[in-house]
This record gives C-alpha cells, structure tokens and sequence, in this order.
C-alpha cells in the first residue's frame, strides 16, 4: 500500500500545483481588469507660466513645467517665467489666433484641410504672442500652415525670376538684332545707263556720269 500511495501523493500535488497557477492567473487577469476599471487617478495637475515678452499667462502640466522653463527666446533669454511679477503687464490684446474662425488665415486653412480645427483665442497681445501662441499650443496645425505659406512664397519668388530672366533675354535678343542690323552693308544697285554693278549711290554715280558727258 505504501509504494501505490507515494505516486498517488505525488499526483495530486502536482495537480494541486496546476491548479494554483491557474487560480493565480485568474486573480492576476481578475486585478489588472478592476485596475483599468477602477482607475480614478486625477487629471494632471497644471501650473501657470508666464511668457517674457508680453506677459500672457500659460497654463502647462505640472510635470512639463522645468522643461517648458528651460525654453529660451532667440536672444538667449529665458521665455517663461513662474513669477508673475517678473513678465511684463499682460493686456488685452485684439490679435486673434489663426485657428480662430474669424481669422483672416481662414481661406488657407480652407485649402489645407484644417478649417475644421478651431481656437477661441481672439485676445493675443500682438503678432509675435500669435506666432508663439501657435506653435505652442497648436504646434502641428501651425507647422502645416507655415509650409503652405513658405511653399507659396518660395513659388512666387521662382515665378518672378522666370519673369525677370525672359524679361533679360528679350533685352539681350533685341540688342543682338539691332547690332546685326548695323553691320549689314548698304544696299547696291546696278546702273541702268551704264550696267555697273554695286553702286551703292545711284543718283551721285548717275550725276556723275551725266556730267563726263557734258564734257
């Protein structure tokens, strides 16, 4: 009886042993579902920068806060700040972002697709607050429309050229015919008094020849 019971024993642990990990596994699926369901973490928390050229407050997530600190303007100072009393006095302004729907960007954004995409900004204190403003908060749309705009200038300029350059071969054309006009040689003509050919002043030769007959 001893020697049947050993591997009877051994059997049921190790079924006992299949049987946990498939309990296991199925608190393991069970947590990770009640995790995704009962997930009531909060929303990121924001904080308020100041940007350094005109004042205007920007509210970024708490965590991008020392990154968006470290952006620096094109002088080399700093753009944001966390003090407000360091920016300049924020005003009112009547500059409306390009995504605004009263925006006079809104026949381009038309044409690229992007009318859809609005913004209620219509307060931005000046040109250079609505070219931060957009790549900022609306960075894709705005890199979209900035190389329609540089894509159109960049066609006007090589039309002018065009324009400039067959405007400098007509010019050059017209001097090379006039300067082949020039170089022609008179025109001749054959006396029909005496047969000579290539006279090139007829009525001096027939003036002259008149007189030896007078003589």
């Amino acid at each position: 009886m001893v020697t049947e019971s050993r591997p009877q024993t051994e059997a049921e642990r190790l079924q006992h042993i299949r049987d946990l990990k498939d309990q296991i596994t199925e608190l393991r699926d069970e947590s990770a579902s009640e995790v995704i369901f009962q997930d009531t973490s909060p929303r990121p928390r924001k904080v308020t920068l100041y940007s350094m050229t005109d004042g205007q407050p920007v509210q970024v997530p708490a965590h991008m806060a020392a990154r968006t600190m470290e952006k620096r303007l094109p002088g080399g100072k700093y753009m944001f700040t966390a003090v407000q009393s360091e920016a300049p006095a924020f005003e009112l302004g009547e500059v409306k972002c390009f995504l605004h729907e009263d925006s006079p960007e809104q026949p381009i954004l038309a044409e690229i697709g992007l009318s859809h995409v609005r913004c209620e900004a219509a307060h931005l204190a000046n040109l250079h607050s609505k070219r931060i403003h957009g790549l900022h908060r609306h960075r894709q749309e705005w890199e979209a429309y900035q190389e329609y705009v540089n894509t159109q200038k960049e066609e006007r300029m090589m039309s002018r050229q065009e324009k400039q350059l067959e405007a400098t071969l007509e010019i050059a054309r017209h001097a090379a015919g006039q300067a082949v006009s020039v170089a022609e040689p008179p025109a001749t003509e054959i006396c029909d008094e005496c047969g000579k050919t290539g006279i090139k002043n007829m009525g001096a030769h027939k003036a002259k020849a008149l007189g030896h007959g007078g003589r």
